[in-house]
């Protein structure tokens, strides 16, 4: 009885260590401190000129991030399903939020994430590691780089809320 309580432990401590990561650098909760798309010559500010957001990564490695355009009108109704064509467009192309897992090395910088979830379809189930979406932790900024197939490359910069 006490190996098997021993082989108990044991398990729920190797559990304990694949779930969590003690030196986690990127862990907390973040608010957006602007979001733009930076092509050869141009920058485009993704969420307008009042961008908000948070991006929340726990310490049992979940993350959430939300992300708007302060500046998208009110709907005509308060009913969101009965937008017109131009104010469903408008929340879309003003929003966007996603969830999920991520992992970070033995240094506790990003290495992976796992999107469950997205108001983007097409990232519901993708799996992307630091070679094709980086985090760099900057004393209380979190810098995300993500690159995109037509050359250009997405800029979101975050600064850590005091915990």
């Amino acid at each position: 009885m006490k190996r098997l309580n021993i082989y108990a432990m044991l398990a729920i401590m190797a559990l304990s260590a694949c779930t969590t990561n003690d030196n986690n650098r990127i862990q907390g909760t973040w608010e957006l401190v602007s979001g733009n798309l930076h092509m050869e010559n141009d920058t485009l500010a993704l969420f307008g000129k009042n961008p908000s957001g948070s991006l929340i990564l726990t310490e049992n490695m979940r993350f959430n991030v939300i992300l708007n355009d302060m500046d998208v009108p009110a709907f005509h109704t308060e009913d969101r399903s009965q937008g017109n064509c131009e104010e469903l467009r408008a929340a879309v192309t003003g929003s966007l939020a996603l969830y999920g897992t991520y992992t970070v090395d033995g240094n506790g910088d990003f290495e992976s994430q796992h999107v469950i979830g997205s108001t983007f379809p097409n990232w519901n189930g993708l799996d992307r590691d630091n070679g094709q979406l980086s985090l760099e932790r900057k004393g209380n900024l979190l810098v995300e780089n993500l690159p995109l197939e037509n050359g250009g490359v997405v800029v979101i910069e975050w600064r850590k809320i005091k915990d």
